[in-house]
């Protein structure tokens, strides 16, 4: 083959040329020396490309070399294969991968920018604690949140109106009755099926009350073809209200944007407010806050605890943290759960599995009517502890009760014994906790409600005894303390306080009688001339000064 491809070669470089005769190689004299090197080479070349042409037809070992090679080649080409082929690399690829951080995650979300401009902070009073306080808050419901909203499509901005509504709260109650994460009117409510009932109240329930609220906004957004400025608006002085200051600017000629419109003062501040959140939440480090760190993972999953039951009773067996129960389940207004209301209750996710063993093993017997005394005129807590047994801290926990104060005709719920006790003994999970300063909250008030003393509130939080509590402010709950239901503190815890703040109708008897101490002594501490006058909200010491010294 080679040898013919010679002969054709020098066939064709022969008859080039001008002249128009025919030569063929063979006349070609073979004393020409270099006609007979060039042929050899070209038939050397040729049968050496021949050859090697064929050894894809015989596999051997030089194929295996070239596929090998061949296969090095491409992973140095590009080597990510070859490191997501490896297990142990894979493995620990995904052990150094850090945690997702949800408040970071939504912060990249946001798409909205404010258009007022300004200082962001300067809508909530420059408080940064407002914002850090609220986003902890959020822990618990944020997951949830979250993932409705990407389910639906809806901008992320909505998971930031909880904060303007509620500041994360579900048991937030507005002066005009509305209450919840999202703070819907009762109407509202039931217009988009949330039961509202003296023992049920959906709009306290984070998965109702969501669920509700962004059907809501949806149906707002449609309304006002798609301009969610308008929809927010909307969302906070209702509906009509925008549609009439549309249509006044409609018939005057003007612009019918959010901002030309002439809408209530609470409402011209709503939408610019959750503008800032958003500027806030988006770029935290510029605005000096730190978010807390919340993980990308359910918080809470949901258990059906069916009815008759008294849910302090899944508190007390399943091991529940009380605090965290009772504000994953506000919606349970009086702990109880009933026919014709939801029944549905949600836990910590890790505990979620002994809560259905508990219930799962429940005797029947522990099941029932609940129990509800209507409050007669004359009657106090006391005379309804003594009349059913129950202690006036259980009654306090079972319905909800923050004073003493009953009207008459008020029902109340009435724990069944065993639930009672388990109240009246409620003490918090030993993970501390965090308080945040209301209205009224002073250190006395809460070291009592927190089963804790003066002294170890102040040294935790680097406070003096004289520090006067900021509304907002955030107060660290030693962690072997816990909430209290509101029970009057015995002598040995209140022992361990070295003030006491007094209340309408305290007298140096009573209060030396109640710290079992004397009368001459407390004068002594405090300073008190005879005849001196107590007044309500004064602050006595109440134990001696070098035990004071020393606890602090």
């Amino acid at each position: 083959l080679a040898i013919g491809h010679a002969r054709a070669f020098c066939r064709g470089f022969l008859n080039y040329g001008p002249s128009t005769e025919p030569r063929d190689c063979q006349s070609i004299p073979v004393t020409m020396p270099i006609f007979r090197t060039l042929c050899a080479c070209l038939a050397l070349s040729l049968l050496i490309a021949a050859l090697s042409g064929c050894t894809r037809f015989f596999p051997g070992k030089q194929a295996e070399i070239t596929e090998e090679a061949h296969a090095q080649a491409e992973v140095i080409a590009d080597p990510t294969p070859a490191i997501a082929a490896s297990p142990a690399r894979s493995d620990t690829a995904a052990k150094s991968e850090p945690r997702r951080d949800l408040w970071r995650e939504i912060g990249m979300e946001l798409r909205m920018a404010p258009v007022d401009g300004g200082e962001p902070l300067a809508h909530f009073g420059n408080s940064r604690a407002f914002v850090r306080n609220a986003a902890e808050r959020a822990r618990p419901f944020l997951f949830h949140i979250h993932t409705a909203i990407k389910q639906r499509g809806l901008p992320m901005e909505i998971i930031l109106l909880p904060i303007i509504e509620s500041s994360y709260d579900p048991q937030a109650t507005s002066p005009h009755g509305a209450a919840g994460l999202w703070q819907f009117m009762p109407a509202t409510a039931r217009h988009y099926g949330l039961h509202v009932t003296r023992w049920y109240d959906g709009r306290r329930d984070v998965v109702e009350s969501t669920r509700a609220a962004l059907d809501y906004l949806e149906h707002l957004r449609d309304r006002f073809i798609g301009d969610w400025r308008l929809a927010l608006a909307a969302y906070n002085c209702g509906e009509r209200t925008v549609e009439r200051a549309i249509e006044r600017n409609q018939r005057l000629g003007r612009p019918q944007h959010f901002h030309a419109l002439e809408l209530p003062r609470q409402t011209r501040e709503y939408v610019p407010r959750l503008m800032a959140l958003v500027e806030i939440i988006a770029h935290p480090e510029a605005h000096g806050i730190e978010l807390p760190s919340v993980p990308a993972e359910p918080y809470f999953e949901s258990v059906e605890a069916g009815t008759g039951l008294d849910l302090e009773r899944i508190v007390e067996r399943a091991g529940l943290p009380a605090a965290e129960f009772a504000l994953l389940n506000a919606a349970h207004r009086k702990r109880f759960t009933v026919d014709g209301a939801p029944n549905r209750i949600h836990v910590p996710r890790a505990l979620a599995p002994s809560v259905e063993q508990v219930l799962a093993t429940l005797p029947t017997e522990a099941r029932g009517k609940p129990r509800v005394h209507v409050v007669r005129s004359g009657e106090t807590l006391s005379h309804i502890a003594d009349a059913t047994g129950v202690p006036v801290a259980a009654l306090r926990a079972a319905n909800g009760l923050n004073s003493s104060r009953l009207a008459i005709g008020q029902e109340i719920l009435v724990p069944q014994p065993q639930a009672a006790l388990a109240m009246a003994d409620a003490r918090p999970s030993a993970r501390g906790a965090v308080h945040i300063v209301r209205q009224g909250d002073n250190l006395w008030d809460l070291a009592h409600r927190y089963h804790t003393s003066v002294s170890e509130l102040t040294h935790l939080n680097g406070l003096s005894r004289r520090t006067v509590l900021r509304l907002g402010q955030e107060l660290r709950i030693p962690a072997q303390s816990g909430a209290r239901t509101g029970a009057a503190p015995t002598s040995s815890e209140a022992d361990r306080d070295a003030a006491y703040r007094v209340r309408r109708g305290d007298s140096l008897w009573t209060i030396a009688r109640r710290f079992k101490i004397s009368v001459a002594e407390l004068r002594s501490w405090n300073a008190l001339e005879r005849g001196h006058v107590l007044q309500p909200g004064q602050s006595l010491v109440v134990e001696r000064p070098d035990v004071i010294a020393q606890d602090i």
